[in-house]
């Protein structure tokens, strides 16, 4: 009987759907739209401390990365189209070579996204395929286009939008390959990305928003085991371009990947104001760490984030990734940030982080004792010059003064590390190479 109701409440979504799809074909048809797209983008590194802590044995790398993409877009009022392919390399890491030459790569070219949007009426549409998604500020997910590589997610999307009011649900489920009966599948990889993210414009300055993510992971060796992770909560924003404030509050729950239970969360609160050409603001991000007095094996209590940024918020030099960066100690982060523009072109910006432990970490070198929670400091600074639309170059320096905490944290013998820096120049080329519009 359960089989029947399924297949009933299945025979009637159909229905609605054909019903609703027929009533947008009988609005008056515009012309098709098709768009080719491209993007080069260059940037030349010298790296002395990113993700890692220099010592004296440690030489400054020179390395430049690039990326090309290639996209085509077609839009009509029952259908959108995105196919974009990407080339993501290091200069000189070609594989396929001899002592006459450099011929190539073996793997170079890979899929960047490939979706089709089906637009039941003007306010709501079914997004199916390999797709950026962004949620709002991308501290839980994002596209991560500052990585060579970027982000996207296979996964299908019911996207509505009317009056102000914003519902996205976003369902996936992977696997390695195309498995006859369940299989294993890598546990460092999400075997499942779903949410329902609810946004409400209240004015043109200030929007809420709220989200629930199920994130989930396979276990090794349990093929028909997905431990699943909530995190939900609120998200508030307000920008009239001369304040801006913005807060977010986050609580995660249900299982680890080791099927422990979670109990964690995540705040952020920032403020600042634009004085003519000049901007200062504050804040502070603070993830919830592991209390020394309860182990990770009987309740998670470090806040993950997922799928989110890492680049644009907990330093650029990126020395905190993950949970395990800090012990799982959590992380408190307060912050400054200035910025000038000088003109339409021209701008520059900069932070100042101070990164702390959110809870003690016990020392297991000395029973009973903790760690320093200070994790030392850093400042980063871009600059941005628009030379014309879709021509940019940007320029960043980026350096820390890691205490004697992070540098244990990082496996350097304490007082043994160099001061990290990293400095880099990227040219950024978006064309439009064709538009039928």
């Amino acid at each position: 009987m359960k089989n029947f109701k399924f297949i009933g409440f299945f025979l009637m979504l159909i229905f609605i759907v054909q019903n609703m799809v027929a009533q947008e074909k009988e609005k008056e048809e515009k012309k098709p739209e098709f768009t080719v797209d491209a993007e080069l983008r260059t940037r030349g590194n010298v790296l002395n401390g990113y993700k890692k802590l220099p010592t004296e044995s440690n030489y400054a790398s020179y390395a430049i990365e690039q990326r090309t993409r290639l996209g085509i877009a077609y839009k009509s009022n029952l259908l959108d189209m995105k196919i974009s392919f990407q080339d993501a390399r290091i200069w000189g890491d070609e594989n396929v070579v001899s002592k006459t030459g450099v011929f190539g790569d073996s793997a170079s070219i890979e899929l960047n996204e490939a979706w089709a949007a089906l637009k039941f009426n003007e306010n709501l549409q079914l997004k199916i395929g390999r797709q950026m998604l962004v949620l709002d500020d991308q501290r839980l997910v994002g596209a991560r286009n500052w990585n060579n590589n970027g982000l996207s997610y296979d996964a299908a999307a019911f996207n509505y939008k009317k009056n102000g009011f914003t519902l996205n649900l976003v369902l996936s489920y992977n696997n390695n390959a195309l498995n006859l009966f369940s299989g294993e599948f890598n546990p460092a990889k999400m075997k499942s990305l779903n949410y329902l993210y609810l946004k409400k414009k209240i004015s043109k300055d200030f929007y809420i928003s709220l989200v629930n993510i199920a994130s989930g992971y396979q276990p090794s060796g349990s093929p028909t085991i997905v431990q699943f992770k909530n995190t939900v909560g609120p998200f508030v924003k307000f920008n009239n371009k001369k304040l801006f404030a913005k807060g977010e509050f986050y609580y995660q729950l249900g299982k680890t990947i080791d099927g422990v239970d979670v109990s964690a969360y995540f705040f952020n609160a920032e403020a600042g104001y634009q004085i003519s050409k000049i901007y200062l603001g504050a804040g502070i991000d603070y993830l919830s760490g592991q209390d020394p007095n309860t182990s990770r094996t009987e309740k998670f209590q470090a806040f993950d984030i997922l799928y989110g940024a890492r680049f644009k918020y907990q330093g650029n030099l990126n020395h905190i990734v993950t949970a395990g960066s800090t012990k799982y100690g959590g992380v408190m982060n307060p912050f400054i940030k200035a910025g000038i523009t000088f003109n339409k072109k021209n701008n520059l910006t900069a932070f100042y982080h101070i990164f702390k432990t959110a809870q003690d970490v016990a020392d297991p070198a000395n029973p009973g004792e903790f760690y320093d929670k200070n994790l030392g400091s850093e400042i980063d600074m871009i600059y941005t010059y628009k030379m014309a639309k879709g021509i940019s170059i940007k320029a960043g320096y980026h350096i820390s003064f890691p205490s004697e905490t992070m540098e244990i944290f990082k496996g350097v013998q304490p007082g043994a590390s160099e001061t990290p820096q990293w400095l880099w120049l990227m040219f950024s080329f978006k064309p439009t190479l064709f538009s039928s519009k």
